[in-house]
């Protein structure tokens, strides 16, 4: 198959997430795969005023080979953002119409996602609406709105939405009310690749000693992501237990008021700041924690999400602590191993108790989660299976599809 996958985030810069992973397994199962990103605080910024492809080896796997289309841009500052969905729409409307594509697999929503819904369907290509997030509340932001119009317009028109977890299908069911079909598949998770070691290498150089009990949290630090509460939890337990420490991997919006925080209150010394770490290096430094946690506020958001980091702990062999979302319950169940939290500000204490815990009894959490996630997830059957799904979605379509410019009889 020719495929098309969209975004309104940068494939080279953003945090490698299932946007980078899918397009590289399914170039390497032999398909013709493009991408089409925007060009959001780049490297090295650059005005053009053209459309430009380059062929780019993958990020996740570099065995891979895709060809990135970038739009036209003005440098990527930030400004830009409200004007892509314009100046982005003759890059679309291109590819899209005249790029021979069998398939359309859409991640965008409010800047490319409902143009390219619109212009998929005049022009006869099937598209696949790729649920991970809610979109109109990742960020405050006044036009959250028309955001959310945005996203229930695309989850409504596209002729297919795969969810990446059920309660993110059903929500994008609820807010469209669409009758077409919805399925969910779940993501990849390169298991092989978070057995990695050199936990005690990435400790020396955090200057954590083996006594240390060290919990940790990787990724974006979003507002909803919990971190501030979790600090003001740990605070307690940093004061009984002065070989408790916490590392945050990654970085984010809320990163100036954690660092703050953290000075105010005297913690640089048992909370690490690590800014973000290449993809290569995320194993070691999750297996230098005793306990992993997902502080996640329960609202709408993360409830319809699933957090990856979470399978990402599981598969590194770190005991995981998370608040109980129903997007995860949904794919964990109850056997996964994995503690679930009902109250956000249990996660402290919850994570800070296991971290005490014996090795062994830490070790049979691991046990358990490492059988689950070998079992649920692994990134070739997560490729094969979304890849029946576009076969199946291109081979319905062309069937009931007439070609553009003609009229159903």
């Amino acid at each position: 198959m020719r495929i098309l996958f969209i975004h309104e985030v940068n494939y080279v810069n953003k945090v490698i997430f299932e946007m980078h992973e899918f397009p590289e397994l399914l170039a390497l199962q032999g398909h013709d795969v493009s991408f089409l990103h925007y060009p959001e605080s780049p490297d090295e910024p650059r005005v053009s005023l053209r459309t430009t492809r380059q062929t780019i080896p993958g990020r996740v796997h570099p065995d891979a080979r895709l060809t990135l289309i970038t739009p036209p841009t003005f440098g990527g500052r930030s400004f830009e953002r409200y004007l892509a969905p314009v100046i982005s729409t003759p890059a679309l409307w291109h590819e899209i119409r005249k790029g021979g594509y069998d398939v359309v697999v859409l991640y965008a929503v409010p800047t490319t996602g409902w143009q390219a819904v619109a212009i998929a369907r005049r022009a006869g290509v099937p598209i696949v609406y790729r649920a991970l997030d809610v979109s109109h509340q990742i960020r405050e932001n006044p036009l959250a709105p028309l955001i959310h119009r945005a996203e229930r317009f695309v989850a409504g028109r596209t002729d297919l939405v795969s969810g990446n977890n059920p309660a993110m299908t059903d929500y994008c069911v609820r807010i469209s009310h669409r009758s077409g079909p919805a399925i969910t598949d779940l993501p990849p998770i390169d298991l092989t690749h978070f057995e990695d070691t050199g936990a005690h290498d990435v400790r020396a150089s955090l200057g954590l000693s083996a006594e240390d009990r060290v919990l940790l949290f990787m990724g974006s630090f979003f507002e909803f992501s919990g971190l501030d509460v979790l600090i003001d939890d740990l605070a307690p337990h940093f004061a009984a237990h002065p070989e408790l420490k916490l590392v945050l991997v990654g970085g984010g919006e809320l990163d100036e008021k954690l660092r703050s925080t953290v000075k105010a209150r005297s913690l640089e010394d048992r909370v690490i700041f690590t800014g973000v770490v290449p993809y290569s290096a995320l194993p070691a430094y999750l297996a230098s924690a005793d306990v992993a946690v997902n502080p996640f506020r329960s609202e709408l958001l993360t409830n319809v999400a699933l957090p990856h980091k979470v399978l990402q702990y599981m598969a590194a062999g770190v005991t995981a602590v998370s608040t109980d979302l129903d997007g995860l319950r949904g794919v964990l169940g109850t056997d996964s191993g994995v503690t679930l939290v009902a109250d956000q500000r249990d996660v402290a204490s919850v994570a800070a108790a296991l971290a005490f815990e014996p090795a062994e009894v830490r070790a049979e959490i691991v046990r358990r989660q490492r059988e689950y996630v070998d079992r649920t997830f692994s990134k070739q059957r997560a490729v094969d299976a979304f890849e029946r799904t576009l076969q199946s979605l291109v081979e319905r379509v062309s069937a009931s599809r007439p070609a553009p410019g003609t009229r159903a009889a």
